[in-house]
C-alpha cells in the first residue's frame, strides 16, 4: 500500500528547511512525531490518537490537521477529512493551493457540489502557477452537472433480485441471455486458502441462475472448467447463451488456470455444446497483449467484441476497444472507439446492447456526478459513436457506478450496488429503464435445426442480413448436440434469414420489423433441412416482386446471391426454378406471371455465370398451393418462388 495524498511532503519540507513546525510546544511536537511514525507504519488508529494528543497541547498545530487529512483520506472517512482541511485553511488561508484542491475534490466525492464548486473557484486565487487549472475546470463541470442533475432526477426504483441470487458475499457483473432465461454473475467467495498474514483469501467464481415461471431459480456455480482455484470474472454471455467471454488475471504466476497468458489480464472464451461448457481458450495475441485487457462485451451480431484495455494507442488511462471475429474464428486488430467514447481518464465496463447501436459504459472523464458515472452512446447512420449521454441522477451519484446490463427488450436494467444491500456486501438489483436511457427494442427468433429425414440435430450456419443494404448483420450456428439456436432481431428493419449446412438445401425466411408491434413479438422456428437429392424443394422466402409484376425488387438480391453461392458450392446440382401464385384472377394469366418470375431468377443466375445446362424454369400458376387460399396469409404463402433438385 502506498500513501497517496500530499501532506507528508509538506511536513517534510517544513522540517528540512525550517527545522521547526508551526507549534512551539515540545509535547505537541513529540506527540505529532509519534502520530507521523504510526501513520508511516499504516497504524491509522494510533496515528489518530497521537494526533488528538498533539492538538490537546496546541489546537492550532496546522501540520496535525494536514496529517489527519491524510489519515481520513486513506481510511475514506471523508467527512472528518473535510473538517481537518477546513481547520487547516482557517489557520493558514493563503496557502498552499493543494489544500484547496484536496478539499474541493473531497467535497465533490461526497456529493457536496455547491461547496466543492466554491472551493474550486477559490483554488484559482491561490494556484499562482496554474498547476491545477485543467483538472479544476473539468471538476467544476462535474459540480455544475451534479447540481443540475439533482434538480432533474430520472426515474429510478431499484429492486433487489432476492435470496435466490444474492448472498452474504458480493455479487456483481450481471449478464443476461436475449430470452432472459439465463442470468450469470460473479460472486466473491472464500477460497479456503489462508494468506501469509493469516487472513482467509477470497476468489471470484461464476454463478448461473435459470428462470422458471418468471422467477430466477437459486444460483449455482458454473463448476469446472470455468471455475477454478483462481479468479475468473468480468464475464459476457452471448445472446444465445452458448459463448462465455471472461477475464483471467494470473500472469504474475506464469500462466492462468486456463493456460497461457499474454499480459496482466487476458480475455478467454468458452463454448457450450449441449449442456456442457468447453475448455476456455485464450483469444490470442491479436486481442490480448502484454497490457491489461478485461471487461469483454460480446455483441448480439455474434462477431463483435468490445473490451477495456490500457494498451498503447488509446486516449487515456483505460479505453474501450473493439475487435471482430473473422469467418475462421480469429480476430481482427482491435480498434480504439475514438474521442466520442474515450477520454484522457478511465473509460471502461462496456456493455453493447442487443440492438448493436447503444453502448453503455462507465467513465470518469466525461462530465458526471463524481468518481465514475454511467453513460450511453448511440451509433449514427454512418456507424460513428455520438456524444455520450449521462444516465442521470439518481442512477449516477457522487459514488462510483461501474457497470450496467440492459435486457433485449430494452425496458429493464441490471446492476450491482452496496448502497441498500439486503443480504450483505454488494447485491444485484434491477430497475425499469425509461426515456432517453432506453435502447432500441430487440426481439429474437429461436428453435432447433434438424435433418428432415432422420430427425438428427444439425450444427448449421445461421446468418441474418439487412435486406435494404444486403449487409450481414448477425452470424451464429446451431448447437451440434441439441440443434438449438437463437438470433436477435433489432427493431426498425427488414431482415433476410438464412440457415445452411453442407449437403443440405438452405432454408430462408424474412422478418419485417418496421412495425412496432412486430418488433416486440418473438419467433419460434424449428427448421428441417432437406438433404440435397432429387425431388427436394426449398422456398426462396426473400425473392420479391411487385403485384402483377415479374421485375425482381432490389430487396431480393441477398437471396439471389445466396442461391448463386449454393450452386457454386454444389457444382453437380441441377435445379428447376419454380414460380407459383395464389388463385386470384385468371389462371392463364397466373401461369404466365409465375413463368416470367421464375425466368427472371433464371436470367439472373445465367448472367452471374451459372451454366444453362444446370438450370431450368417453370411456372405453375395456382395449381400447387402450399397453403389455403381462403386467408391473406395463406395467399401470401402461395405466392412463392422455389427451387427443386433435378
Amino acid at each position: 500500500m502506498k500513501h497517496t495524498i500530499f501532506i507528508i511532503l509538506l511536513i517534510l519540507n517544513i522540517s528540512a528547511f525550517a527545522q521547526t513546525f508551526s507549534s512551539k510546544n515540545k509535547k505537541a511536537t513529540e506527540y505529532f512525531l509519534k502520530a507521523l511514525s504510526r501513520y508511516n507504519s499504516y497504524n491509522y488508529e494510533e496515528a489518530v490518537y497521537w494526533s488528538e494528543q498533539a492538538l490537546k497541547k496546541d489546537k492550532n498545530f496546522i501540520e496535525v490537521y494536514y496529517l489527519l487529512s491524510d489519515i481520513f483520506g486513506e481510511t475514506k472517512n471523508y467527512d472528518e477529512q473535510i473538517k481537518a482541511l477546513k481547520k487547516a485553511i482557517s489557520l493558514k488561508p493563503d496557502k498552499p493551493a493543494q489544500v484547496y484542491f484536496t478539499l474541493a475534490k473531497t467535497e465533490l466525492k461526497t456529493g457536496k457540489y455547491e461547496a466543492a464548486k466554491k472551493d474550486f473557484e477559490l483554488l484559482k486565487k491561490y494556484d499562482k502557477s496554474n498547476k491545477y487549472g485543467a483538472q479544476a475546470e473539468l471538476l467544476i463541470k462535474k459540480c455544475d452537472f451534479g447540481i443540475e442533475a439533482i434538480k432533474n432526477p430520472v426515474e429510478f426504483n431499484p429492486v433487489n433480485l432476492g435470496k435466490n441470487i444474492n448472498s452474504e458475499y458480493d455479487e456483481y457483473l450481471p449478464g443476461l441471455t436475449a430470452d432472459e432465461s439465463t442470468l450469470i454473475f460473479t460472486r466473491l467467495i472464500p477460497s479456503g486458502r489462508m494468506s501469509v498474514d493469516g487472513i482467509y483469501e477470497k476468489q471470484e467464481d461464476f454463478f448461473i441462475s435459470k428462470k422458471e415461471n418468471g422467477i430466477f431459480m437459486p444460483a449455482e456455480p458454473f463448476g469446472f472448467p470455468l471455475n477454478t482455484g483462481g479468479n475468473e470474472g468480468a464475464q459476457s454471455i452471448s445472446a444465445d447463451g452458448r459463448l462465455l467471454f471472461f477475464t483471467s488475471c494470473e500472469y504474475e504466476k506464469g500462466k492462468s488456470a486456463h493456460g497461457k497468458t499474454y499480459g496482466s489480464c487476458d480475455i478467454y472464451v468458452s463454448e457450450k455444446e449441449g449442456g456442457t461448457w468447453g475448455k476456455p481458450k485464450n483469444l490470442g495475441p491479436q486481442v490480448n497483449s502484454k497490457y491489461w485487457e478485461s471487461q469483454p462485451s460480446f455483441s448480439a451480431d455474434g462477431k463483435t467484441l468490445y473490451f477495456a484495455s490500457n494498451r498503447p494507442g488509446g486516449k487515456g488511462g483505460i479505453d474501450i476497444w473493439k475487435t471482430e471475429m473473422k469467418e475462421d474464428g480469429t480476430w481482427t486488430e482491435p480498434v480504439n472507439q475514438g474521442d466520442s467514447v474515450n477520454t484522457p481518464g478511465h473509460d471502461q465496463s462496456p456493455f453493447i446492447h442487443y440492438d448493436g447501436k447503444t453502448l453503455y459504459f462507465s467513465s470518469d472523464g466525461h462530465p458526471g456526478m463524481g468518481k465514475s458515472d454511467l453513460f450511453l452512446s448511440r451509433k449514427d447512420k454512418n456507424g460513428h459513436w455520438q456524444k455520450p449521454e449521462n444516465l442521470g441522477y439518481p442512477i449516477n451519484t457522487f459514488d462510483e457506478e461501474v457497470s450496467l446490463t440492459v435486457n433485449a427488450k430494452g425496458d429493464k436494467a441490471f446492476f450491482a450496488s452496496s448502497k441498500k444491500s439486503e443480504f450483505g456486501g454488494i447485491d444485484l438489483y434491477t430497475f425499469d429503464i425509461t426515456g432517453k436511457n432506453k435502447p432500441l427494442p430487440v426481439t429474437y427468433v429461436s428453435g432447433i435445426v434438424f435433418d428432415k429425414e432422420t430427425g438428427e440435430r444439425i450444427s448449421a450456419e445461421i446468418k441474418l442480413y439487412d435486406i435494404k443494404t444486403g449487409k450481414e448483420t448477425a452470424r451464429t450456428h446451431s448447437d451440434k448436440i441439441n440443434g438449438k439456436y437463437l438470433v436477435c432481431l433489432p427493431a426498425g428493419k427488414d431482415f433476410a434469414f438464412k440457415v445452411s449446412q453442407k449437403g443440405y438445401l438452405f432454408f430462408s425466411e424474412n422478418f419485417n420489423l418496421q412495425n412496432t408491434e412486430d418488433s416486440l413479438r418473438t419467433y419460434k422456428f424449428d427448421i428441417a433441412l432437406s438433404p440435397i437429392k432429387k425431388g427436394e424443394r426449398t422456398v426462396l422466402k426473400n425473392i420479391f416482386f411487385d403485384t402483377d409484376s415479374y421485375k425482381i425488387k432490389p430487396e431480393s438480391y441477398v437471396e439471389l446471391e445466396n442461391l448463386y453461392n449454393f450452386l457454386i458450392k454444389n457444382p453437380s446440382v441441377k435445379t428447376e426454378i419454380s414460380g407459383h401464385t395464389d388463385n386470384t384472377g385468371n389462371e392463364t394469366h397466373n401461369k404466365q406471371l409465375s413463368l416470367n418470375r421464375a425466368k427472371a431468377v433464371y436470367d439472373f443466375l445465367i448472367q452471374k455465370g451459372i451454366p444453362a445446362n444446370r438450370l431450368t424454369y417453370k411456372g405453375y400458376g395456382s395449381s400447387m398451393p402450399a397453403d389455403s387460399n381462403n386467408t391473406d396469409e395463406g395467399k401470401q404463402n402461395n405466392r412463392r418462388t422455389e427451387i427443386k433438385i433435378l
